[in-house]
């Protein structure tokens, strides 16, 4: 999903509340009222929650994203989680706020909303982040799962980690 037109799509999945990019599920860090970073964290029964789509993507669309999940993610990403569970969908911080602790604020509320409501919780990183999986290991995540796939010379996919009880 990239260009104006697909990133207009996101605001409107963001401003519906029946998929899992929903407000519902998002908590921003601002600084001086201008966002910069955001944390995505979804409850693991909600994770195939798509019913927005249809009202947001033309039926081509959809038939793509469909064969995107069925035919690559799958082998990239983890789609399932326990209903149970906690998943952190997507965090992010603005570059030139990076490395002041934002990430780990927005990963320690995560953390207490999992110790709150007694959820296991889960996030997943890109193979080649490393940098990123260390923050959560320091955190008291740790690797339960890789998913990925080699081709061409590169390798694609996840690692999957989940927050050790007591952390």
């Amino acid at each position: 999903m990239f260009g104006r037109q697909n990133f207009d799509a996101l605001s409107q999945l963001v401003a519906r509340a029946r998929n899992c990019f929903s407000y519902r599920y998002i908590t921003v860090a601002e600084s001086q009222g201008e966002v910069v970073g955001m944390v995505v964290l979804i409850p693991g029964d909600r994770l195939q929650e798509n019913a927005d789509e249809r009202e947001v993507f033309p039926l081509q669309q959809r038939l793509w994203l469909k064969l995107i999940r069925r035919w690559f993610l799958r082998y990239v990403l983890k789609q399932d989680f326990p209903a149970d569970s906690l998943y952190i969908g997507n965090l992010a911080v603005s570059p030139e706020y990076r490395n002041r602790g934002i990430g780990r604020q927005l990963l320690l509320r995560c953390m207490a909303e999992a110790e709150r409501t007694g959820k296991s919780l889960f996030i997943s990183v890109d193979v080649e982040n490393l940098r990123a999986q260390k923050l959560y290991e320091s955190l008291g995540f740790q690797v339960v799962e890789v998913k990925a796939i080699r081709g061409f010379g590169l390798r694609i996919g996840s690692r999957v980690l989940q927050l050790r009880d007591g952390s």
